[in-house]
């Protein structure tokens, strides 16, 4: 399915003008470096916007992670990320590592407990 994507991309590309043998090759990196990267959604538990900064910076500068970004409402973040240089548990980790839990990594209680106390969420209990 990737290959099919990549090659309907790189007729795009010449479709809509890729006029120079330079200009093509720097468009086929871009779609390249696109295939290799993942998107995914996950729960991230939360409250407010202070919880939204604190998450996204979380991932900000991490090798591997070209954006994410966490919706207040849904508590779900959304991760574009290159799986070759980082794993997605590596990706849960490191939001736990500053106070929040994930569907696959629970944050220390002492982090937990440090957080502003609107940011203190209801946390999941295990089943």
């Amino acid at each position: 399915m990737k290959e099919l994507s990549l090659v309907l991309s790189l007729c795009l590309l010449f479709a809509l003008g890729a006029t120079t043998n330079v200009q093509a090759s720097n468009d086929i990196q871009k779609v390249v470096v696109l295939a290799k990267k993942k998107t995914v959604k996950f729960k991230v538990y939360g409250n407010c916007g202070m919880c939204k900064n604190t998450i996204e910076n979380a991932l900000k500068g991490v090798k591997g992670i070209s954006w994410s970004t966490w919706n207040t409402e849904t508590k779900m973040i959304t991760v574009r990320y290159n799986p070759k240089k980082i794993k997605l548990e590596d990706i849960h980790k490191k939001i736990a590592a500053v106070g929040y839990d994930t569907e696959k990594a629970k944050a220390k209680d002492e982090v937990y407990n440090n957080l502003h106390g609107c940011c203190q969420y209801d946390r999941p209990t295990k089943k």
